[in-house]
């Protein structure tokens, strides 16, 4: 595992096409923002369990729902 630390409005890079940055620090939370292509899946894993349903981890699946949410 890297530990890093960072500050607010610094950034790490995840590959060539991910980015991760620092938003807001407020006592024992981090607000981070992420950019990421849309095939690749951003989730927070206390929202994933063992079972979880195959279609989270689609790249359609996901880009329709973006899209209902939208409309």
């Amino acid at each position: 595992m890297l530990i890093l630390t960072r500050s607010i409005g610094q950034t790490l890079l995840i590959g060539d096409d991910i980015v991760v940055e620092v938003l807001a620090i407020h006592g024992r939370q981090v607000r981070l923002g992420i950019t990421a292509p849309e095939a690749i899946a951003v989730l927070r894993s206390e929202l994933v369990s063992r079972q979880a349903d195959a279609t989270l981890l689609d790249p359609q699946m996901r880009k329709r729902r973006r899209e209902q949410q939208r409309s």
